[in-house]
């Protein structure tokens, strides 16, 4: 095996630009349809992402909350990861994550047996994504 085929190239990307760009020995994501774990030399994917935690690497471990989005390991065994937010666990505002979420699941209590619309789903992304944050930080 040869040493390049022990790694993963990295990359997570926001609409702002480039979060992270490093080489890890896995990369842990919240999938849609449940958490999973990329080690290298995984077959190439598109998944979807939905708001959580993404840990990159064992050793040098590193920590995000992540907004939804895709992740894509590419035929040479590189991963891409696009989301619509990322944050570093270490520069997380617990406090104001807190309020969000608050804030947020006061909108969504009271929606009670209204059509959920568009409204709806911005709310529960901004209540996803306060909870991504305080996942992260272990809150």
């Amino acid at each position: 095996m040869s040493e390049l085929s022990k790694i993963l190239g990295v990359n997570l990307v926001t609409p702002r630009g480039v979060v992270a760009h490093t080489d890890a020995d896995s990369v842990q994501a919240p999938g849609e349809l449940g958490e999973f774990e990329l080690l290298p030399g995984h077959v190439p994917m598109l998944t979807a992402l939905r708001p959580g935690v993404l840990t990159i690497g064992t050793k040098g471990r590193a920590r995000y909350a992540v907004g939804p989005g895709y992740l894509r390991v590419d035929p040479s065994g590189a991963v891409e990861i696009l989301v619509e937010q990322a944050t570093p666990a270490g520069e997380i505002d617990a406090e104001a994550a807190k309020k969000e979420l608050a804030a947020a699941e006061g909108e969504l209590a009271k929606w009670g047996d209204k059509p959920l619309d568009g409204d709806y789903t911005a709310v529960q992304q901004r209540a996803g994504w306060a909870r991504a944050r305080l996942d992260a930080i272990g809150h």
